[in-house]
């Protein structure tokens, strides 16, 4: 007996030395939140899509999106993948944002499962429908991606939001015409307001200096209605907006600032002001819908502001627009 604990303690100092296998890391848990009645909504996919995370070894589950809303702490994941458009993108957020012992980032990482009508935040981060993507990030370990969203009101909005004729044809789309007509509804929309085009004066503060315009664009990321650019310098990963305003918002202007977004930024008219800033406020002489992410989130008055936290995406960066290399 007491050879051997001879023999033990003469090997202690060498098996000490050896190098010891690291621990397999967790598996994260992730919750597929969908939104049934988003524009381009699938089961199939979704379906898809669950299939693929569990026989990766994660342990997937399915929450509505109104579910998640109502009381996000109850459906705790490693990582949200949401199921749905810009819309539903901001339902999470918004709930996560308010919601007790939920920190958005970076303790959820969040993923996108593109399925709405513009997809915008998904083209900001690159996120498709195929789940190998999300697979392979997680099997990696990839950190995340952190983009910083803005408030309306304390209320969340991810991408982009205006005041002016382009808030205006936003509002004239209602909800049934999107899921009937997609991406065509707003379009149907711009040609139903041409015969009566709205112009507001606008008082614009940005970062306590006051400004005049018709039409008033707070960008937080470089998309807009599509794969369109108002303003490259625009990024979600940089806690700041870009504001973009039109002196005067005529029919002319609108379809100058269409060119510069979709064929060359030529188009821009010298009189267009471009600012960073970090608060907005707008006023009007009425209350004039203001759009942020494609619907209608408020009115004026109203007072733009940057969220103190970033949201984690697990996603490569967002791809380069033809209009960002211009």
């Amino acid at each position: 007996m007491a050879d051997r604990a001879l023999a033990r303690q003469a090997l202690a100092p060498l098996l000490s030395a050896l190098p010891v296998a690291p621990s397999p890391a967790p598996v994260p848990s992730v919750a597929l939140v969908y939104n049934p009645h988003a524009g381009n909504f699938c089961a199939r996919t979704l379906e898809r899509w669950r299939a693929a995370l569990t026989a990766a070894g994660h342990s997937t589950r399915l929450v509505d999106s109104l579910d998640y809303a109502g009381a996000p702490q109850r459906h705790r994941a490693d990582v949200v993948c949401i199921v749905g458009g810009d819309g539903t993108a901001r339902l999470v957020v918004e709930a996560e944002l308010h919601a007790p012992r939920i920190t958005p980032a970076p303790a959820v990482r969040h993923a996108l499962l593109p399925a709405g009508t513009v997809n915008l935040i998904a083209r900001e981060t690159g996120c498709g429908t195929d789940p190998a993507g999300l697979v392979a990030a997680l099997a990696q370990h990839d950190a995340p991606a952190l983009q910083y969203h803005g408030l309306l009101d304390g209320a969340a909005f991810l991408c982009c939001a205006s005041v002016g004729p382009d808030s205006a044809v936003v509002a004239r789309v209602t909800p049934e015409a999107k899921r009937r007509w997609g991406r065509a509804a707003y379009g149907l929309a711009l040609i139903a307001q041409l015969w009566r085009w709205p112009r507001q004066a606008l008082a614009v503060t940005i970062d306590g200096a006051a400004h005049c315009a018709e039409a008033v664009f707070v960008l937080k990321g470089r998309f807009y209605a599509g794969p369109w650019t108002l303003d490259p310098q625009a990024d979600l990963r940089c806690r700041e907006f870009r504001v973009l305003l039109l002196p005067r918002a005529r029919r002319r202007d609108i379809a100058r600032l269409a060119l510069a977004a979709m064929v060359s930024p030529r188009f821009a008219d010298p009189a267009w002001q471009r600012f960073s800033a970090q608060t907005v406020t707008v006023t009007g002489q009425g209350a004039v819908p203001i759009q942020a992410d494609g619907d209608i989130l408020g009115q004026t008055p109203a007072r733009f502001s940057l969220a103190t936290a970033p949201i984690a995406f697990l996603s490569p960066a967002a791809r380069q627009t033809t209009r960002d290399q211009a």
